[in-house]
């Protein structure tokens, strides 16, 4: 009893935290004219070193230094964490997507045991996003 108590509450509070992580589209609804997009910051190396900063700080205990997947905490989590250096899976991703999973967690791609991080947000965010996304690219 006290068990299904309990999930119960864990599903409220899941659901409370998560309805806060709706972007501005999506709260203020569809619109025949959708809003352009705010344009892109061109990455730079003070860019990517934020990012990197970042990464460290949120990411490294699971997906490792290099991003491979393979951080100290990966052993015990699956799925296994994602491999932020596959370029043909991350190819799929747009940056867009990428910040959804950072700040909603990786439930909404299939990877329930990523957290959310709702307190990254704006240039921080572009930043990590960045990084990431270098993690990838041709060397």
């Amino acid at each position: 009893m006290i068990n299904k108590g309990l999930g119960v509450l864990f599903v409220a509070a899941l659901l409370v935290s998560s309805s806060g992580c709706a972007s501005e589209a999506e709260t203020i609804g569809d619109s025949a004219t959708p809003a352009a997009a705010p344009a892109k910051a061109a990455v730079t190396p003070a860019m990517l070193e934020t990012g990197r900063s970042i990464y460290k700080t949120n990411c490294v205990a699971c997906h490792g230094e290099t991003g491979r997947g393979d951080g100290p905490g990966a052993g015990v989590l699956k799925p296994p964490p994602r491999d932020h250096t596959d370029a043909a899976y991350m190819n799929t991703m747009t940056d867009e997507d990428l910040a959804k999973v950072i700040q909603m967690g990786g439930a909404i791609k299939g990877r329930p045991m990523m957290p959310s991080h709702p307190q990254i947000r704006g240039a921080e965010m572009d930043a990590l996003v960045a990084y990431v996304r270098s993690l990838s690219a041709k060397k």
